[in-house]
């Protein structure tokens, strides 16, 4: 697929996308910093793990109503921004209240955590949604920048800003990502209204993936309690050093250097469990460094994910707002129960055992996870072709590539018309390719006859019938 430079309409994606998720890390660890004083670890921190379960009770919402209408055109309503944005000011304005006259009862702190959440899961559905749509295809690399600019933009507030304004911060974060997102949605191309029943069987068929992703992200979870029980500061510099190589390894990975999704969860997976040992292993200073370990390669795990998940809707033409959102609910899962994890081993009275055996634990379910979970590849030249979540055992699709490259070689085509072969083995019309190429359709028309005229049939038809046989 051609990839088009960057224009304005891109940058603005990518500049409200940034915005967006440094609302996001603004609001779910900057303000928890400046919590009720009254309440003890444990009880503000279990806030963390009730923002996550709203966004996974709002996630499955979602999907369910996807799945209902078999239609993600809910999806594209002008209401979400509305919804996406009053919950998502319920922490900020929390903060606020706190700090001119005191905190209100636990159980509103707690409230507003979980409408948080539920902001989140549209917000991100929209954003992840409108990235696709504006043709931001290399998925690792674009989504590498927008969360490295948004953890910049974290930081900063977080060192440079009192309590007060970082609540006001998180406002205008998020009043002016959602502004972008009104402004940019109405005049972006091609937002298709597609099945989602497709991408509801795919992701049946990859459970095993989603179960390895779920059991990485509770040691992540984890990691954070414990750097919050420890230092929190040291938290601020460890997040800085992970933006810094989240954003290393968007530029090198970013640019054609692929690997299987699977391959990069084992990898995650075999750094996570050394520093898990570690952990358990060393002392006091080790133990913040392997923790900060551990929380970069959640930065750069939720890069990987989330360009996977683009590049999955792209390759596939599945839809982007359900690939997303269901993609991202095994990582939110295991990170909420990591969460809560952590709080219960500060919370125990002789809590030095439970930070010897719940590490263990996890290292163990990790080899568990990489052994039974996690497919091998049969392919020996694909370990390094793609980062998007694939079947390994699946072949259809890439013999019609195959294919297909054979016979644009054979009847040589042009590496436009190869392109446009690519969407007509998959039965799309000439609109539809026009809107993916960014061309006008009678040039996709001119295309078309050139290909049916080198491979010698009439109609869109008797291509597949030929490309079938072969």
């Amino acid at each position: 697929m051609a990839h088009k430079r960057l224009g304005f309409m891109q940058l603005t994606i990518i500049l409200g996308f940034s915005l967006y998720y440094a609302w996001y890390l603004v609001t779910f660890f900057g303000l928890f910093m400046y919590s009720p004083t009254e309440a003890t670890f444990s009880q503000v921190h279990l806030g963390q793990a009730t923002f996550f379960l709203g966004s996974i009770i709002a996630t499955f919402g979602l999907l369910g109503a996807f799945r209902k209408a078999n239609s993600v055109a809910i999806g594209h309503s002008r209401f979400l921004f509305l919804a996406s944005l009053i919950p998502g000011m319920a922490m900020a304005a929390l903060c606020t209240i706190g700090e001119a006259v005191g905190y209100p009862d636990l159980w509103m702190f707690y409230l507003a955590c979980f409408l948080t959440g539920v902001s989140a899961a549209f917000g991100f559905m929209l954003w992840e949604d409108l990235a696709t749509h504006g043709y931001l295809n290399r998925g690792v690399l674009a989504h590498g920048t927008i969360f490295c600019a948004g953890g910049i933009i974290f930081i900063v507030t977080s060192l440079a800003l009192s309590h007060f304004e970082t609540a006001i911060a998180s406002v205008l974060l998020l009043v002016a990502s959602t502004a972008l997102l009104a402004f940019i949605t109405p005049r972006c191309n091609a937002i298709e209204d597609k099945p989602v029943e497709p991408v509801k069987e795919y992701f049946a068929s990859v459970w095993h993936i989603d179960a390895a992703v779920a059991i990485l992200n509770v040691a992540f979870g984890f990691s954070f309690i414990m750097l919050y029980q420890i230092d929190s500061m040291a938290l601020l510099v460890i997040m800085a050093c992970a933006i810094f190589a989240d954003l290393v390894f968007s530029i090198v990975f970013g640019w054609g250097k692929w690997m299987q999704f699977a391959g990069a969860v084992r990898i995650c997976i075999a750094f996570a469990s050394c520093a898990l040992l570690l952990f358990v292993c060393l002392g006091e200073t080790a133990k913040i460094i392997a923790l900060g370990v551990l929380v970069v390669f959640w930065f750069i795990f939720r890069t990987i994910n989330g360009g996977s998940l683009t590049d999955l809707a792209n390759r596939r033409d599945f839809s982007m707002l359900y690939s997303s959102t269901r993609g991202k609910l095994p990582t939110n899962i295991g990170f909420m129960i990591g969460l809560g994890m952590g709080v219960i081993v500060v919370a125990v009275p002789v809590p030095e055992v439970s930070l010897v055996y719940v590490p263990l634990a996890l290292v163990a379910a990790f080899i568990i996870a990489a052994l039974f979970f996690l497919p091998y590849d049969n392919d020996p030249t694909a370990g390094y072709k793609t980062l998007a979540i694939v079947d390994m055992h699946e072949s259809a699709e890439h013999d019609m590539k195959a294919t297909c490259e054979a016979i644009a070689t054979r009847y040589k085509l042009s590496p436009r018309e190869s392109e446009v072969l690519a969407y007509l083995v998959k039965g799309r019309n000439a609109k539809h390719i026009a809107e993916k190429l960014y061309l006008s359709e009678s040039t996709i028309k001119t295309h078309i006859s050139n290909i049916y005229r080198k491979v010698g049939v009439h109609s869109q038809q008797e291509l597949l019938d030929a490309i079938e046989e072969r």
